[in-house]
């Protein structure tokens, strides 16, 4: 399969804690985390990786040392217990960070409550006025926009080594217990500058697009370990809205049209025509595209995503019989249920392009992909990362298998497209050769051994035509023997 768990050692502490989770897949420096939710906030049902995000930012708070700089920003905070919550125990952790001489910084939307004590006798508000070494604390204005990011920047070592949390998780217990999530955790100097950059402008008081709010630092590069191409991140809102011009849609669209193999996404919004449109065009070029969005916004017309769904759902709209592959999340880490349209199942928000190719890329952070999100100059405050990084595309692909069917092997007959003839529908994960084989009588001993066609070698075939002429009859995918 894909992915060969390995655990390799941070230079932090456990770092941090959160590296030993079973859902946590690590490298040197990086890690990439996701929970498995639940659907129950219960003392008795707590699993060992419902709560690892929320593990990951504690790990990297107690790590803190005397005058090492970090700060936070969410756009929900809530929880008020140590086993179920998560804005409890990140005031706590952030309490004693203070107390050991941390400098700190929190920025929160304008509906965080500051003033909620999430832990007895701590609060943002506590915290930020209290004797000594306070929090920098600064909270988005009611201007429209809202401040979306979920990230953490921590500079360990007397601020000499950078890391950035950042992903889909909002710092709440229900994100843990009731959603799927997943973020990134990434040692790279320059990477947490940019965040850094990004944090100081809000924390001085300058949101969204604010014409004083500096965006120098929107598009910055970095080079992460172990790759031969730099990743960039983006942040929003963006330079230009045109079509084609300085933002995020345009790198994702590029990237998508990149694509050579394979695209895995897994997205709590997607309302952007041009990103359909251009999985459309991978497709047409042979593409292999799963993908998963949560009934609760795609399922009725009103829902937001629900024209773009239909759009790739349709085989109308595909050159050949190579169309998005599309699939139901599971409800919760049992994987007995599939989606049952509560809200937002599915929190993620981040693509793959070619996992197992030459060129693998990550792109993912805390942007629905939306035109407030993506595109706007003028709404959103986001972060969007585009990782060129093998082992953290491996990981996302990872937490999508453990989200949905994924790419377990199936096949399956259908009709449709615009060669309306029965087809062979099928996904094998990996690069073997393998062959249609056909019996006639299930009750007898079956050999399977009419052999029906040979399936083009190379994972990412998803569709044959059925050739054999035989209307009738019982057929199977075996390996070449």
């Amino acid at each position: 399969m894909r992915w060969r768990h390995a655990i390799v050692g941070f230079g932090i502490g456990a770092a941090l804690a959160g590296a030993a989770r079973a859902d946590s897949r690590t490298g040197a420096t990086w890690a990439v985390h996701f929970n498995r939710p639940d659907q129950t906030a219960a003392y008795g049902s707590i699993g060992s990786a419902e709560y690892v995000l929320r593990e990951a930012l504690l790990a990297q708070l107690a790590a803190l040392a005397s005058n090492d700089w970090a700060c936070l920003a969410t756009y929900t905070f809530s929880g008020n217990t140590a086993e179920l919550g998560a804005a409890g125990p990140l005031l706590l952790a952030m309490s004693n960070a203070l107390v050991r001489g941390v400098k700190l910084g929190f920025v929160a939307d304008k509906y965080v409550d500051v003033a909620s004590n999430y832990w007895p006798g701590i609060s943002l508000t506590n915290l930020s006025t209290r004797a000594g070494n306070k929090l920098a604390l600064a909270r988005a204005p009611t201007d429209g926009g809202i401040m979306h990011d979920k990230v953490g920047v921590f500079w360990h070592r007397a601020a000499t080594q950078g890391w950035v949390v950042a992903g889909s998780w909002n710092f709440t217990g229900g994100a843990s217990s009731y959603q799927w999530n997943v973020l990134t955790e990434i040692q790279n100097n320059a990477l947490a500058a940019a965040y850094s950059n990004e944090m100081r402008e809000m924390l001085s008081g300058r949101f969204h697009a604010q014409p004083a709010k500096s965006h120098a630092h929107d598009g910055a590069r970095f080079r992460l370990a172990g790759t031969t191409r730099d990743g960039w991140v983006r942040f929003g809102p963006y330079p230009d809205a045109a079509a084609g011009g300085s933002n995020a849609l345009t790198d994702v669209v590029a990237a998508i049209d990149a694509a050579t193999n394979e695209i895995v996404f897994a997205l709590n919004k997607l309302t952007l025509a041009e990103v359909a449109a251009a999985l459309v065009r991978a497709c047409d070029r042979g593409v292999v595209v799963h993908g998963t969005v949560p009934k609760s916004n795609r399922l009725v017309a009103t829902n937001d995503s629900y024209a773009i769904w239909r759009t790739l759902a349709d085989p109308t709209n595909y050159a050949t019989a190579n169309r998005a592959l599309l699939y139901d999340a599971y409800l919760s880490s049992a994987r007995g249920a599939y989606d049952t349209n509560g809200a937002d199942l599915t929190h993620a928000k981040y693509m793959v392009i070619d996992p197992d190719g030459a060129n693998p890329l990550v792109i993912q952070g805390s942007a629905n992909w939306t035109w407030s999100a993506l595109v706007a100059t003028n709404a959103n405050d986001e972060n969007v990362q585009f990782l060129p990084h093998a082992g953290i595309a491996a990981a996302f692909v990872a937490q999508f298998n453990a989200m949905t069917d994924g790419t377990v092997p199936w096949c399956g007959l259908a009709t449709g497209g615009s060669a309306a003839t029965s087809r062979l529908f099928y996904w094998l994960p990996d690069a073997g050769a393998y062959e249609v084989v056909r019996t006639t009588n299930l009750f007898e001993r079956a050999t399977w051994t009419n052999r029906t066609q040979a399936l083009p070698v190379g994972r990412g075939t998803n569709s044959a035509p059925v050739t054999n002429g035989w209307p009738r009859g019982f057929y199977r995918i075996r390996a070449v023997p």
